[in-house]
């Protein structure tokens, strides 16, 4: 059973007893909505499947043992762990690395050193000119033995910092593809990761219907249990594929409610949107002998005769002596009398 509220519950009470009221000569009460014209068009229910818009393969990008994994289900922001790894070399090779650089820059603070005592020499002409040339040729060398080394040591540090794979944006592990203490190679694949809140609907729409896809049109979704949820065309490929002759088209969607791998229907329309005189489908009275609206006239219900036409979410179109605008009962109907007095609540 379908969940009510309790105003539902208080509102239908209320219409209860005051019909019951009604039958021993008092108004009969009832809740009522205006009229309206209203773009429509008919739409046909199509199957269609959920996709996250992008599920990458996460590879890394350095040699290492696996360490740790993020846990199959966990939702992960953007830049944080998805999974860390050991290189065991790591120490030895910065250790290595940063003394070649304590080793470039005292070399390269001895020359600057002697560059300074050479030219105080060469003003009191005490050397030759060839001797401070070689130095600054050396000094030259020393600057880019320091630099060279430097980056070297930057290089690694960036590598090592890779040992701690991290999420691109926020998502949802989906699968490990390593494990504990497995040595991985750079490239090899460590996590399947699916971005979160970023989902498409493919549908294929038959071929008839081409002139109703255009970018950036609203369709809706519905799910399984007949939600409807908006979305935007974003893409179609244009050309009828396969043997049922249909046109591949792509709805982005930003819902919590959809999941990826979720079936739902697209409600695709079949013709141009046109104005029509729409009201809730709680608004018709259905008979054996046709269907008809109560609309309020001076305070009293006055039957009015009605073909139904095409429907859009919980509006239908209706034709007959109705006009934009016009008052009709959308509760309260099923036991109402044509002219019969009626109390109008919110």
């Amino acid at each position: 059973m379908k969940h009510i509220n309790k105003t539902t519950i208080v509102l239908i009470a209320i219409l209860l007893s005051f019909n019951l009221h009604a039958q021993f000569g008092g108004p009969a009460v009832v809740k009522v909505e205006k009229v309206q014209n209203v773009m429509m068009a008919p739409v046909r229910k199509i199957p269609a499947m959920v996709e996250a818009k992008y599920v990458a393969m996460i590879k890394t990008e350095y040699k290492g043992t696996v360490i740790n994994l993020a846990e199959v289900g966990k939702t992960v922001k953007k830049g944080e762990i998805l999974a860390v790894l050991r290189d065991t070399q790591s120490r030895l090779r910065k250790e290595e690395l940063e003394g070649a650089v304590k080793s470039a820059q005292a070399q390269l603070n001895f020359l600057k050193s002697e560059n300074t005592r050479l030219n105080g020499l060469i003003g009191k002409k005490l050397i030759s000119n060839s001797e401070l040339d070689e130095n600054k040729s050396k000094l030259i060398s020393a600057r880019n033995d320091k630099a060279q080394a430097s980056s070297r040591l930057d290089q690694y540090l960036d590598q090592v910092k890779r040992l701690k794979v991290k999420a691109p944006y926020d998502g949802i592990v989906l699968a490990q593809l390593a494990q504990p203490g497995q040595l991985l190679n750079n490239g090899n694949e460590i996590i399947e990761f699916m971005q979160a809140n970023n989902l498409e609907v493919k549908v294929n729409v038959p071929f008839k219907y081409k002139a109703q896809i255009n970018i950036g049109e609203i369709w809706q979704v519905e799910t399984q249990n007949n939600t409807k949820i908006n979305a935007t065309i974003k893409g179609f490929i244009r050309a009828a594929r396969g043997s049922s002759h249909t046109i591949e088209v792509r709805l982005s969607v930003t819902s919590l409610d959809l999941w990826s791998g979720e079936a739902v229907n697209v409600l695709v329309p079949t013709q141009t949107q046109s104005l029509a005189m729409a009201v809730p489908r709680d608004a018709l009275v259905i008979r054996n002998n046709g269907v008809y609206v109560y609309k309020i006239v001076d305070n009293k219900s006055v039957k009015v005769d009605v073909e139904t036409g095409m429907a859009q979410g919980e509006k239908i179109q209706i034709m007959g002596d109705i006009s934009d605008g016009d008052t009709i009962v959308i509760r309260g109907n099923e036991s109402l009398r044509n002219q019969q007095d009626v109390k109008i609540i919110d």
